[in-house]
């Protein structure tokens, strides 16, 4: 095959047509992405159900109990394979724990009060990682709560 032979070289706009097949849609790139952000948000959330189960000592039937719940259904969130409702989150934090909803999202100590007066002051000093799982959280919470009015 020489130069001056293009027949077995693809032309630009066949291989424009290939990729385009291959390639997701924005609008599907950016659900998809939504969705992994979600499930680390989801997984970060069961990792500190967990801990703070733990460290009070108290198991997932007792904890289950508490928040009106299946211990097995406690178990998948605890593991992050499932997503609580805004509902039962509250009561997670609320009944299950008794502490306010964003120690548990974002292991905020409940004393800040008056300190903090912009998140911004909240999250100074924190990684970059929790800096965005905060805000993937918050935009989360914020669309929970728009969906159960």
């Amino acid at each position: 095959m020489g130069y001056g032979d293009v027949s077995g070289t693809p032309t630009l706009a066949a291989m424009a047509k290939s990729g385009a097949r291959t390639r997701k849609p924005r609008k599907e790139r950016e659900v998809t992405q939504d969705t992994s952000a979600a499930r680390a948000v989801q997984h970060r959330v069961g990792q500190r159900m967990r801990k703070l189960r733990k460290q009070r000592e108290l198991s997932q039937e007792v904890m289950a109990a508490r928040i009106g719940i299946s211990q097995k259904y406690l178990s998948e969130l605890e593991r992050g394979q499932k997503s609580p409702s805004w509902d039962t989150l509250v009561d997670i934090a609320h009944k299950g724990f008794e502490i306010r909803l964003a120690a548990l999202m974002f292991g905020v100590d409940e004393d800040i009060g008056g300190d903090a007066k912009e998140l911004s002051d909240v999250l100074a000093g924190r990684s970059k990682e929790v800096r965005y799982d905060v805000l993937r959280a918050v935009e989360l919470i914020l669309r929970a709560a728009e969906a159960s009015t």
